[in-house]
């Protein structure tokens, strides 16, 4: 009996240890590039406008950056950041490195905040895609305050945050027209069948409380709803170009989401381009040439899209 309890205590350990280090991993992501990113590089950024504030009911704002010397006469674009970490964590602080990248590429840039599962019960995908819309619309005004015009936009987020991203790509209701949208690691379809360690860590015992936890919903039947916050159910004839990467042995995004995806871009004539990370949990850290492929080839995005 004793020996018995040991094991289950062992089991126990393992399971804490195991969901832990899924959600450290969620939490890194957002930092990734800057093992890439000179210093010198970050420090060119321009204008930072902090803590920012747009419609919504909990407080979320979102941080602007503006590069060194824009030309207010001409036409601007904007990258928007949108964080991950399982709906439940994370910050737009997480988004200050990639923000001074592209900044320091020459695109006005912002990080988003929006109401995360834990902060409340109407924490949905439908809310946070709402948050999300109503922040580009206060981006857009910000920025003509400041004397930019943004003609066009392209949605970036890692994990929860690339789905996100798709959602206001593929959903067509951004108040600044988007050209292309780009992500790691990003859920792509809700079915619960397929997100067992998602449940494990926010405690769900069913796929009921899964779905109602998805789309803040009683549902008896949860295809068309899980559908419609489901990026690969949102994909149409007339979705944007589409730039996605993912680790091979990515243990907290299934592997078949990245097919979902492809499958609904390959059903509906969209481009897209598809970087795999061939050493690379969920983290994306094991393949920096992967990386720098996955940066060099989001700025051959924007050089084209911006300019159609």
């Amino acid at each position: 009996m004793r020996k018995k309890t040991k094991i289950i205590a062992y089991i126990g350990i393992f399971l804490l240890f195991f969901l832990a280090s899924a959600l450290v991993r969620i939490s890194l992501l957002g930092s990734a590039p800057e093992r890439l990113i000179k210093k010198a590089t970050q420090d060119s950024t321009g204008d930072i406008f902090k803590n920012q504030n747009y419609e919504n009911e909990n407080g979320n704002q979102y941080d602007l950056y503006i590069p060194s010397g824009l030309d207010k006469t001409q036409n601007q674009y904007l990258i928007l950041y949108i964080h991950g970490g399982s709906f439940n964590s994370g910050s737009k602080e997480d988004g200050e490195t990639w923000c001074r990248y592209y900044a320091a590429q020459g695109y006005i840039t912002a990080s988003v905040d929006y109401t995360l599962q834990k902060q409340g019960k109407d924490a949905s995908i439908y809310r946070m895609n709402e948050e999300i819309e109503n922040a580009v619309r206060a981006i857009q005004q910000r920025a003509a305050e400041l004397g930019y015009h943004i003609a066009g936009m392209a949605p970036f987020g890692v994990s929860a945050g690339g789905t996100l991203a798709m959602n206001l790509a593929y959903n067509g209701n951004s108040a600044i027209p988007v050209k292309f949208v780009f992500q790691m690691a990003a859920p792509t379809y809700f079915e619960p069948s397929e997100w067992s360690l998602l449940m494990k860590v926010d405690k769900l015992v069913s796929a009921t409380d899964f779905c109602k936890m998805m789309t803040g919903k009683e549902l008896d039947d949860y295809a068309l709803d899980i559908q419609k916050i489901s990026p690969a159910g949102i994909v149409n004839d007339d979705s944007v170009p589409s730039l996605i990467a993912y680790g091979r042995i990515d243990h907290c995004v299934p592997v078949n989401q990245k097919y979902y995806l492809m499958g609904a871009y390959i059903l509906h004539d969209v481009p897209y381009d598809y970087i795999e990370f061939p050493k690379s949990n969920h983290g994306m850290y094991n393949d920096l040439d992967k990386l720098q492929e996955f940066l060099d080839k989001s700025l051959e995005y924007a050089d084209r899209y911006f300019r159609e």
